[in-house]
């Protein structure tokens, strides 16, 4: 009988829906995908729901982690079923926030909005008023995701209401921007701009309240630190002055016991010695008190000053560990935003699918305003590479609006000459900005290219936006730079924006190369304030041009490095290559 059980359980493992072994799993969990499988078994079989319970949801988010977003929303499916026989409302809440999430993530939109649904159901039977608004948030931005954006707005009105109620002013921000942007892709402006006042003031507000409520908590410490010191010094004068007449009467008694002395020498000759003998013990034992005195009263001032600045240190060093657990916070949303950037560049396979080439992308900051993007549309390829104005976290935001502007004129548009993808990019950074209304000067400098045909890879257009393309030929071995136009996208106003891009069309020939690139690397400068210039950089590509993409990229960096030597980097670097192989 035991033996069957054994089977049976054999079975079950080997033909359950989450099981992993069917799937293609990453060799790097693997291992510890099948631990939580046993694991997960065992306490099924041992009749231990809630440990099961904790390892399906380690399972899952192991598979989230890693993009098995099927093994994933398997386990949660798995753990809501047990959530539910436990009663555990909690529990339930939670997994449909995660698979809403999940379906979010694979644009499944009505699956996720289900999800959300039944998590905000949860929420309003148990008068949750924080829960209900993080539901109605996630419900609100599916809605956005999926283009329903009427829908999107009514939920984030009623989460308007709730949040109000609530007091919660950060929930009314993330509203409000949902709302800014739905009625901007509806084309309402008059709305959008009604609502992003909105949002931007209560930002605004949020961003001031913190400053001050940090720089008034600094400010007090700081007084009240002078104001303990002031006390002190004003306690050390009285008894400083308190020692003084001490010291002033003790020489008055030792004047009057001198004239005494003399008086009584006058008078009882026979007992001046005895006098003296008494008067001098006396004045040393007085002497000796208030010596003593002194000491105890310097030695208690002395250790009331030490533990005054031994507190003041503890609540300065507090204060310190405040603001380093505030720079924390930042630098981890700074992280998260780094995450994010690197999501929206291409994988490099994808440009390898076409192309030998190397990418040197080198932030300066955490985040980047650089950015690369590459899209393929019917068997034309695009390439380019953007340099925003300035890096760290203003140019990293400059770097999503233009890879999703990007995104927007050529993939949904299908908007194909390079001419004219710059032209409708320089026109929507201007209406996006609002530039024409401000004095936002922000902008980017481009250089795109275009294969028509990559199966023949003969021909390429060129347009650039302040940024050059260079060519090196197989053949002659010599590097041609093919300016670009004169002409920012976005910036200054001054600019002559009426004025057209231009396409330059090149043919190629198999082991030609392209390099495109941000100003960053010819711009950084070594501890003599020297740049490492265009002309390094092109006579380095040519002696290196024999070499494999890769082995160049490991030259240019490491000569990178020989002359940069401990100097800061300056600016954001990025350079790619690629090789014509037909």
């Amino acid at each position: 009988m035991k033996k069957i059980y054994i089977i049976l359980n054999l079975l079950l493992i080997t033909f359950s829906p989450i099981s992993v072994f069917c799937q293609q799993i990453p060799e790097n969990i693997k291992s510890e995908l099948a631990d939580l499988e046993k694991q997960i078994t065992q306490n099924r079989n041992q009749g231990n729901k809630q440990s099961e319970l904790e390892y399906l949801n380690k399972a899952a988010f192991l598979c989230w982690n890693n993009q098995l977003f099927a093994n994933a929303i398997t386990y949660f499916e798995t753990a809501l079923e047990i959530n539910k026989s436990l009663k555990n409302t909690n529990g339930l809440l939670l997994t449909y926030n995660y698979l809403g999430m999940i379906y979010n993530e694979t644009e499944k939109y009505q699956k996720a909005l289900e999800n959300f649904k039944a998590g905000l159901v949860i929420s309003r039977n148990s008068g949750n008023k924080p829960n209900i608004i993080s539901g109605l948030i996630n419900i609100a931005q599916t809605y956005q995701l999926e283009k329903n954006y009427d829908e999107s707005n009514k939920s984030s009105q009623e989460g308007i209401s709730v949040s109000k109620e609530q007091n919660d002013i950060k929930s009314l921000r993330t509203f409000y921007g949902i709302i800014a942007e739905n009625y901007q892709k509806m084309g309402n402006s008059e709305k959008s701009i009604e609502y992003f006042d909105l949002f931007a003031s209560l930002d605004k507000y949020l961003k001031n309240e913190e400053i001050k409520g940090i720089k008034q908590q600094s400010e007090s410490e700081v007084n009240k630190a002078q104001q303990e010191k002031n006390k002190t010094e004003k306690e050390l004068l009285i008894q400083t002055g308190k020692l003084k007449v001490t010291e002033d009467s003790l020489a008055v008694v030792e004047e009057l016991s001198r004239e005494q002395k003399m008086q009584l020498e006058l008078k009882e000759s026979q007992i001046k010695a005895q006098e003296a003998q008494l008067k001098f013990e006396r004045l040393l034992r007085n002497i000796l008190i208030y010596g003593i005195v002194a000491i105890l009263i310097v030695a208690t001032l002395l250790l009331f000053l030490y533990r005054k600045i031994k507190s003041q240190k503890m609540e300065i060093e507090n204060q310190r560990d405040k603001l380093d657990l505030q720079n924390k916070k930042i630098n981890s949303s700074i992280q998260y935003a780094q995450n994010i950037q690197h999501a929206i560049l291409p994988l490099e396979k994808q440009i390898g699918n076409y192309f030998e080439h190397f990418i040197i992308y080198k932030p300066k900051d955490i985040v980047s305003g650089d950015f690369y993007w590459f899209t393929e549309i019917d068997n034309r390829v695009y390439l380019a590479s953007v340099d925003c104005t300035g890096h760290g976290v203003p140019g990293a935001f400059m770097s999503m609006i233009g890879n999703r502007l990007l995104n927007e004129i050529v993939i949904e548009k299908e908007i194909t000459d390079p001419a004219k993808i710059l032209a409708v990019l320089n026109a929507k950074i201007i209406e996006a900005l609002r530039q024409n209304e401000t004095e936002n000067a922000d902008g980017m400098d481009v250089c795109l290219i275009c294969f028509e045909d990559i199966r023949k890879k003969n021909k390429v257009i060129f347009t650039g936006a302040k940024r050059p393309l260079i060519v090196l030929r197989k053949e002659s071995s010599v590097i041609e730079e093919i300016k670009g136009d004169r002409l920012a996208i976005g910036g200054s106003k001054n600019e002559n924006r009426e004025k057209d891009f231009t396409n330059n069309h090149i043919d190629l020939k198999d082991g030609d190369m392209l390099f495109l690139s941000s100003d960053g690397l010819t711009d950084q400068n070594n501890p003599e304030r020297k740049r490492y210039g265009s002309q390094r950089l092109n006579d380095l590509i040519i002696q290196s041009r024999n070499e494999p993409l890769n082995k160049q990229k490991e030259l240019i960096e490491a000569d990178l490095a020989i002359f940069q030597q401990d100097e800061e980097q300056r600016d954001d670097i990025t350079l790619i290559g690629i090789k014509i192989k037909y």
